[in-house]
């Protein structure tokens, strides 16, 4: 998977670089550590299940050699506008609790929430710098809470994802990626119990994606608040395993989706209509086996522009058409205001649903087979119907 030409970008050249070699078992010492790449030869190697990596700013790199497995978890702190995680090795998450709590000494968290203080398997602080990260290779395995976080300015972050791997996601809150802005994410596998693949930011592509599936969150997720986005692509994603069983209609599942608000998922007027998605373009999504609904989506911002392409669903599982419907609402703010929807009747700049298949039936507002009591389970709101169609 690296040819001779990119053995630079991707595998630390010691005239290049000042590089500390970890030496293998107990791992403990890594934040005094000045060098610029930290290396893990093959080997086992762990952290204390009460300490994690607090790299100091002059770490960049770290690079896990193939027969790398590493026990432990790594926050960088470093504004470099180059960081790397690369390497065919594996960061296992098995020493930690569910939700470790860094303030609870590492112990399972005692708050509702524990966003800003749970052990991340990978963490980065951003700046308002512009900052690329290389992420490369590499396997996470047994997440206690979520694997990848970036706090700070989202928007100077940037991301280059190949042959990334989540597996062992058995906990709910093991979410797959939060895709920044200019991101490119590709040729990677994703186990996950919670939101997959997040698209909240701009000018991103993703494509050749597999996900085995959980019962928490869906696929791809574009909601929890309102938000501007454009100009999103993600193509070819095979979902091999579908274990969401929910008999009653949440709010964030199915295969896409736009959740309501985090902090009033029952609350109608939490949007914000001058925000705005435009240009999102799903195509080429595959969900084998049994599934639970097609797309729920709640619409907290305006959009026009949104298509999704060549979705196929196997078939439906065995729980009550009831919980298998597909939803499309338009949301308000506090004032009533509501959302502002492209018309696909006349414009041609809503929803655009084509070629969606359940098993071998194409279904269309042409075939008449949309519906939420047949094989097609839309049940989209009455007074959207200018702004989608099915064809």
């Amino acid at each position: 998977m690296i040819d001779d030409t990119e053995k630079d970008k991707y595998i630390p050249n010691p005239i290049d670089n000042q590089i500390y070699y970890v030496s293998e078992g107990e791992v403990n010492n890594l934040n005094p550590i000045e060098s610029n790449v930290i290396f893990f030869k093959p080997g086992i190697y762990y952290m204390p299940w009460n300490y994690h990596a607090l790299l100091s700013n002059n770490v960049t790199w770290i690079y896990f050699s193939p027969g790398a497995y590493v026990k432990g978890a790594f926050q960088f702190q470093s504004s470099n506008n180059l960081l790397k995680v690369t390497g065919f090795g594996i960061i296992s998450g098995e020493k930690y609790v569910y939700e470790a709590d860094v303030n609870n000494s590492y112990h399972h968290t005692k708050n509702s929430e524990c966003w800003s203080t749970c052990v991340k398997a990978l963490r980065f602080n951003s700046t308002n710098d512009e900052q690329m990260l290389d992420l490369h290779g590499i396997t996470i395995s047994e997440p206690s809470y979520h694997t990848f976080v970036v706090y700070g300015n989202e928007q100077t972050f940037h991301m280059n994802v190949q042959f990334y791997h989540q597996v062992g996601s058995w906990y709910w809150q093991t979410d797959g990626l939060e895709i920044y802005p200019q991101s490119i994410v590709q040729n990677s596998f994703f186990h996950s119990n919670d939101d997959v693949l997040k698209i909240y930011h701009s000018h991103v592509q993703i494509n050749n994606i597999i996900i085995w599936k959980n019962e928490n969150g869906p696929m791809i997720q574009w909601g929890w608040s309102p938000r501007s986005i454009q100009n999103v692509t993600i193509d070819q994603i095979d979902i091999i395993h579908n274990r969401i069983w929910w008999s009653d209609i949440k709010y964030n599942t199915c295969v896409l989706n736009s959740a309501t608000y985090y902090a009033d998922m029952e609350a109608t007027d939490t949007a914000d209509p001058n925000q705005w998605i435009v240009n999102l373009t799903i195509s080429n999504v595959r969900s084998e086996g049994m599934n639970p609904c097609a797309m729920r989506i709640y619409s907290l911002s305006s959009f026009q522009l949104i298509r999704i392409e060549n979705l196929w669903i196997e078939q439906w599982n065995q729980l009550d058409r009831t919980s298998q419907i597909s939803l499309f609402k338009a949301f308000t703010d506090k004032n009533r205001n509501q959302v502002h929807i492209g018309n696909q009747s006349k414009d041609k700049n809503g929803l655009a649903i084509v070629n969606y298949t359940v098993g071998t039936t194409k279904v269309s507002r042409l075939n008449d087979n949309w519906q939420d009591f047949k094989i097609g389970r839309l049940d989209f709101d009455g007074n959207l119907w200018d702004n989608w169609d099915a064809f």
